[in-house]
């Protein structure tokens, strides 16, 4: 190619070009060049290239130069720079070598980045702020958990006292009660009933964050699970006049999990369908299973869940719009510890629901091998 029209493509590019001899002296730079580094060909040529690098950077400059020579560096070697005016440059070295792979000198393209280095900076800067933030939240969701905990536990105390006593006054271990009396006690120990159980749900929301990983999994028998939870809610049914039809099979089902956790599951899921029931309506509990897995279906013939309320069902805290039998409302934190614990035994739970239809939950639990 003709050396005229090579100088002309080199005077027409954007990124600055160097060439530095084997003796690490400048003897060509581009226009783009000589704007980038402040000086003029005529007056740096046959001088050292470390003379027009901040000194801090020259033996970085010089090992790039050295690793190229010696061939321990094959291709492209680059080095951000800020050369002058706060601006900073992407270097590209290459090694040119001529006949017999001599070592000739190396090239060095020199393009602005600038802008790039900045927004660089910046993400660098606001990552650093948002590990700050998120190490400020974990701190404080730790903290929120110790209150939590410690508060649910100073009410679960005297709150054991108050019930034990309330209900040996019921069973007039302290002397004869007149009709009055046990009618407004019964009342007071069916709100410390409900009171205990919602500060039991709140332990058990800690108790999940906390101690999850040392619950230890054993073989339990499911079907005695969900014939302790039908008969656990079957006087609250029958107040309602509600029907519990539970069909099961007759062969034992074991699935891997804590007893008590999957209490839990089947007795909010069945208090549930009692809640959001009709006076005289039905719950029905049926079972399918597989090779691998077992499912439950509880279904109820209650006022049904809105479908916005479906998006939110198990979203801690949530409360829908249907009205409950009675005074059940609660903290609206049962559904979300049932998906919680049902997820942690490696299952799932499906919802169906229509308005003024019913609803059924479906538990799907692997089985014990």
């Amino acid at each position: 190619m003709n050396l005229s029209i090579l100088k002309g493509i080199f005077a027409a590019m954007e990124q600055g070009v160097v060439f530095i001899d084997d003796r690490n002296r400048i003897v060509y730079c581009n226009p783009t060049a000589e704007k980038i580094r402040n000086f003029r060909s005529e007056d740096v040529l046959h001088q050292s290239i470390l003379d027009f690098h901040p000194p801090a950077s020259h033996s970085k400059v010089i090992g790039i130069i050295e690793d190229l020579r010696a061939g321990r560096v094959t291709g492209h070697h680059r080095m951000n720079i800020q050369m002058r005016e706060g601006k900073f440059y992407d270097n590209t070295y290459s090694a040119v070598c001529g006949p017999g792979n001599k070592y000739l000198g190396v090239i060095v393209v020199s393009q602005e980045v600038t802008q790039r280095k900045k927004a660089e900076d910046e993400l660098r800067e606001t990552l650093k702020k948002l590990q700050i933030a998120n190490d400020e939240l974990k701190r404080l969701n730790q903290m929120k958990d110790n209150f939590f905990s410690n508060v649910s536990h100073e009410l679960k105390t005297p709150m054991i006292s108050v019930m034990g006593y309330t209900g040996m006054i019921l069973k007039e271990k302290a002397g004869a009660l007149t009709e009055k009396q046990k009618q407004f006690l019964e009342i007071s120990y069916k709100n410390l009933q409900k009171l205990d159980k919602n500060i039991n749900q709140l332990l058990d929301l800690v108790d999940l964050r906390i101690r999850k990983e040392s619950w230890i999994f054993r073989p339990v028998d499911l079907l005695k699970v969900i014939e302790f939870s039908r008969s656990t809610v079957e006087p609250i049914a029958q107040e309602h006049q509600i029907a519990v039809k539970v069909r099961l099979p007759p062969e034992t089902v074991m699935v891997p999990g804590v007893e008590e956790k999957l209490h839990q599951v089947f007795d909010n899921l069945l208090m549930n369908a009692i809640k959001y029931n009709r006076e005289g309506g039905m719950i029905t509990v049926d079972f399918r299973q597989d090779s691998e897995f077992v499912l439950v279906h509880i279904s109820d013939t209650g006022v049904g869940i809105s479908p916005q309320s479906l998006q939110e069902i198990f979203t801690r805290h949530f409360q829908g719009d249907a009205k409950p039998l009675m005074d059940f409302k609660g903290l609206g934190i049962g559904l979300s510890l049932v998906q919680e614990i049902v997820q942690l035994h490696g299952g799932k739970i499906h919802l169906e629901s229509e308005p003024g239809e019913g609803t059924t939950f479906t538990v799907m639990l692997p089985k014990s091998g």
